[in-house]
């Protein structure tokens, strides 16, 4: 049942659309409102499904009451009824402005009338369907997180991975893992993973889909998906074929099944990276404290980041073999970057290359070593800045 409220700019009005409502055996009629105010108030009072406002009403003219109204009542779905000649272009916008869902002139017949009531009360039906679920319900928002840093050999790779374990046991079969365009395709090796398809067979098509794209992926035992970077050989022609739309479909397909999706990237590939950076939720981006070119290179990167309008709250700065033995400290760091650290990763050369070597993840093999417990505490910080 649809119940409506109704309106009228004259003595009588309203009762001349009950009339051309009155057959309609899925319409019930709760309420009649005098003028605009008492429009609004009774949108916001009864709730009614769809109310029928007239645009020329004395006092609050049926533009603002109906923007009240949307207000005041959401799940209220507005239709404006404007004088004979009125539906124009111009009274249109003014009808959009105000949050209607409909326009009709005063010579509308009853099966117009019913139609457009039919359409407005239909708004609160839309709460039923999936989709609105997976708007509204923020246990189900997508995240993309890009793990990266300014040179290579500083452990991105185990900590993108790590990361990606780490998520997957909270949230198990959400979670997908890209190796983006990875040099030599260690994401698989750290997994001990041998798959046969991957990032490089959609290159080489001309359009993907979400059925292409989950025909691609591999699976861990962990229940994480994986999707594996091109081999050696394929590497250069991938670099040459991808393009930003391709990216924006593939991270469009990832995010609408999973709710997590980590990519284990490079710092800078031109328009691709800048592109991937700019639509992620959080970007990793990892350093040691080793020599000083990383930390330069650390602080241009993120400076580069927040050049290009990306949140500084959306970087998570990670130190990586944390050691005593380290030239430089983290203040050292925070003063040259002008950013927090986000985590510190102890040193723990013998517990990461035994992972390595067995292609067990950190998170799997030695959960409470002190390296895995650091990956640890950095999905729960992204975790725990999620909208609840």
């Amino acid at each position: 049942m649809i119940r409506v409220l109704l309106s009228e700019n004259s003595p009588g009005a309203a009762d001349e659309i009950a009339r051309k409502l009155a057959e309609a055996d899925d319409i019930k009629i709760i309420g009649y409102a005098r003028d605009g105010l008492e429009a609004a108030q009774m949108a916001a009072q009864l709730n009614p499904d769809a109310a029928l406002i007239y645009t020329d009403m004395s006092g609050m003219d049926g533009f603002q009451a109906c923007h009240l109204a949307s207000l005041a009542a959401p799940n209220t779905g507005c239709v404006l009824i404007a004088p004979p000649g009125s539906d124009n272009p111009e009274t249109w916008q003014k009808a959009m402005n105000a949050g209607a869902r409909g326009l009709l002139t005063a010579e509308a017949n009853a099966e117009q009338l019913l139609e457009a009531v039919r359409q407005a009360g239909s708004l609160a039906k839309h709460k039923d369907k999936p989709e609105y679920q997976l708007v509204t319900d923020p246990s189900k928002m997508p995240v993309t997180i890009a793990v990266t840093g300014a040179k290579g050999g500083i452990g991105k790779t185990t900590i993108a991975t790590n990361l990606a374990i780490c998520l997957q046991k909270e949230f198990p079969g959400q979670v997908v893992l890209v190796d983006f365009l990875g040099q030599y395709g260690d994401v698989p090796l750290l997994l001990d993973m041998h798959p046969q398809g991957g990032l490089g067979e959609l290159l080489a098509m001309d359009e993907i889909d979400a059925d292409l794209v989950q025909s691609q992926l591999a699976q861990h035992s962990s229940g994480l998906w994986v999707l594996a970077a091109p081999n050696g050989k394929n590497m250069r022609r991938a670099e040459l074929n991808i393009r930003v739309p391709y990216i924006a479909d593939l991270i469009s397909i990832l995010r609408s099944k999973y709710r997590f999706v980590v990519f284990d990237a490079p710092p800078l590939i031109g328009n691709i990276s800048s592109y991937l950076f700019s639509r992620c939720s959080f970007i990793v981006v990892v350093t040691y404290l080793v020599d000083l070119a990383a930390i330069r290179d650390t602080s241009t990167l993120i400076e580069t980041l927040i050049d290009s309008q990306i949140p500084a709250e959306n970087i998570k700065l990670v130190v990586n073999r944390r050691s005593q033995r380290n030239p430089f400290s983290p203040a050292d760091l925070q003063q040259t970057v002008n950013h927090d650290i986000a985590v510190e990763i102890p040193e723990d050369s013998a517990t990461v290359t035994s992972a390595l070597n067995e292609g067990i993840p950190l998170a799997l093999k030695a959960p409470n070593s002190p390296v895995a417990r650091a990956i640890h505490s950095l999905s729960k910080e992204i975790v725990a800045e999620l909208p609840q």
